[in-house]
């Protein structure tokens, strides 16, 4: 139960930041995500990206590079999304309301996981990664 609440607490948190996000945050981090960015897109293909929020990242990544979104928060999501449709992004195959311990997707669906920030936000962060079979590659994190 307290996994479940802990999940909740991030989501609600994330809900709340979700209008500022990217003004309080968005330069902090630019050189990790523009690091982490750059290692996802040298190994091509379809990746991962687990706790994409806003998707302040997408528009990063190289145009060739598919990409799949999930983040635990739904407000962070909505703007995700309205990011993808106002810049055009077709690269961007799927954004979805999913916890990283538990992906809903069939295992090696993806040649890499990028994830920035996120695992100190895991009840149990060492459960999370083994878990990411999804991905046949590397993980840029």
């Amino acid at each position: 139960m307290a996994t479940d609440i802990d999940r909740d607490g991030v989501a609600k948190a994330y809900g709340r930041w979700a209008p500022v996000y990217d003004l309080v945050f968005g330069k902090v981090f630019d050189h990790g995500r523009q690091s982490t960015i750059a290692i996802a897109d040298g190994i091509g293909g379809r990746i991962l990206d687990v706790g994409v929020g806003t998707g302040l990242s997408l528009s990063e990544y190289a145009p060739t590079t598919r990409l799949c979104g999930v983040d635990i928060s739904e407000p962070m999501l909505r703007k995700a999304q309205n990011r993808v449709r106002a810049l055009g992004l077709k690269n961007v195959e799927t954004l979805a309301v999913m916890d990283a311990k538990n992906l809903a997707f069939a295992d090696r669906s993806f040649d890499a996981v990028r994830t920035e920030r996120m695992l100190m936000h895991i009840p149990d962060p060492s459960k999370a990664r083994p878990r990411w079979r999804v991905c046949s590659g590397r993980v840029a994190a």
